[in-house]
């Protein structure tokens, strides 16, 4: 199962109607200055920083995943790679609620991100005499590399695995995946920098001022509200609803670290990291824009956000376990998100096609 949301499409976005407005209204404040200010400043503390944590907790996973095969492997390695693990996931599933740019153009998404994993097809690799270089592994179809094999060789099928079962054949085949890790999350860090040839970075702050990419500042503002919305439905619609509706754990996206729900979290929390224009440094963002003409839907979003991330937090146990003993903690969280995905997409997309241009 490959992640369909990558594809959302413009398409869906609501065009404001002026029938709406009194005849003696005026149309909405613009305020060019301010929406390039928070283009610019999502850009920088975005994209630049959450890419730039995930390739260097990626670059350590390597180092740790090498120092496995080189020195020994010993529970405390292991149990530090996949603490590493999950501190690249956090990056990882904050970046979905901007799954745009080259992420998306270059396929970087699934290529590091599919699941299930495909077991017959990896146990078929682990037995072969294939040589897992960096192309070898670049090439492999993508369920068989990226996160969730990782997963797999490091946490084992049930988050147990002791360091002494990793066979020499595991750690081979675990380097080269964790090489092509870094590789592909260096490069989508390099993509987002000023400096770099081509930057995507350029194009997004310059949108509606020569961008070839983004022709006017509202083009610019709809992706990044549209990618929003687009995680939104994929965790509520994929990730949660797909796995609940068929009671099938075997459809959960991180089972082996038992590290679904704070997955899921993390989409929210780069939802609400991208309407606040903040990660680690705080910046003009959406949140800005908002308030400057609506406080109540400032207000609203807030509190979809909150809600969707406490409901999250409500599931108490492993998200494998929770779809079949805890249906109604399930459930409410697919509805908060719902919401969260309704009040996005119904309410703050108009808003923007309002007051940007």
């Amino acid at each position: 199962m490959k992640k369909s949301y990558i594809n959302l499409l413009l398409s869906g976005a609501v065009v404001v109607s002026l029938a709406n407005c009194s005849s003696d209204e005026s149309t909405p404040a613009v305020n060019t200055e301010l929406n390039a200010q928070v283009l610019t400043e999502f850009s920088t503390n975005l994209p630049q920083t959450v890419y730039g944590s995930l390739a260097s907790k990626t670059s350590t996973l390597y180092d740790q995943v090498v120092a496995l095969s080189t020195d020994g492997a010993t529970d405390a390695e292991l149990n530090a790679a996949r603490t590493t693990w999950k501190q690249a996931r956090e990056a990882w599933e904050q970046s979905e609620a901007f799954l745009f740019g080259p992420v998306s153009t270059e396929d970087i998404d699934p290529r590091i991100d599919t699941w299930p994993v495909n077991f017959q097809d990896l146990d078929a690799q682990l037995a072969s005499e294939n040589e897992f270089t960096e192309a070898y592994i670049d090439d492999l179809d993508d369920a068989l590399k990226g996160f969730h094999p990782i997963e797999y060789l490091i946490f084992g099928e049930n988050g147990d695995k002791a360091a002494d079962e990793l066979s020499a054949r595991d750690l081979e085949y675990l380097t080269g995946l964790a090489k092509n890790l870094k590789t592909l999350t260096a490069d989508l860090n390099a993509s987002w920098q000023p400096s770099t040839s081509n930057s995507y970075y350029t194009a997004f702050v310059n949108a509606g001022n020569g961008s070839a990419v983004y022709p006017t500042q509202l083009s610019a503002y709809e992706e990044l509200v549209n990618a929003m919305v687009g995680i939104c439905e994929e965790v509520s619609d994929g990730k949660i609803k797909e796995p609940f509706v068929a009671k099938d754990p075997s459809l959960e996206e991180s089972p082996f670290a038992k590290n679904s729900i704070i997955d899921f979290t993390n989409n929210i929390k780069g939802v609400q990291a991208v309407y606040l224009g903040k990660y680690t440094a705080d910046g003009k963002g959406l949140e800005d824009v908002v308030r400057a003409h609506n406080l109540q839907l400032d207000s609203d979003l807030k509190l979809k956000m909150a809600s969707a991330i406490a409901a999250l937090d409500n599931i108490k146990v492993p998200f494998g376990e929770a779809i079949i003993d805890k249906p109604l903690q399930v459930q409410a969280a697919i509805d908060a998100i719902a919401e969260l995905k309704e009040i996005l997409d119904q309410q703050l997309l108009p808003f923007v096609q309002q007051h940007a241009k």
